[in-house]
């Protein structure tokens, strides 16, 4: 069996919508408008990635001055450790509910 090509477009054609050089003109010119609109998003993305690139230095900054911290604060702890032993620590007991709340609070919402 042999294939028509010209079955096929004369198939194809008859599907789609008649349009007028005005309307080849319109179609050509949104094609174009859009590719214009493309290419400006590509420009302000450029935009955002300086932005970006800035903002990673700066988190950079952050997490070497955080880094060059210790872990433990050795006079906070010695300090509690005293009041422990002395007797003088008392623990806030509506302090403690209430941060538990809280975080009980921010795990749901």
């Amino acid at each position: 069996m042999k294939i028509d090509d010209r079955i096929i477009n004369y198939e194809i054609s008859k599907h789609l919508p008649k349009s007028t050089p005005n309307e080849t003109k319109k179609i050509e010119e949104k094609r174009l408008s859009d590719e214009q609109k493309v290419e400006t998003k590509d420009q302000s993305e450029q935009d955002t990635i300086v932005n970006l690139s800035q903002a990673s230095k700066e988190a950079q900054k952050i997490k070497e001055t955080i880094l060059s911290e210790p872990d433990v604060r050795e006079d906070k702890v010695s300090a509690l450790k005293e009041e422990i032993e002395s007797g003088r620590y008392k623990i806030d007991h509506k302090r403690v509910a209430d941060k538990l709340v809280d975080a009980f609070l921010d795990e749901v919402f």
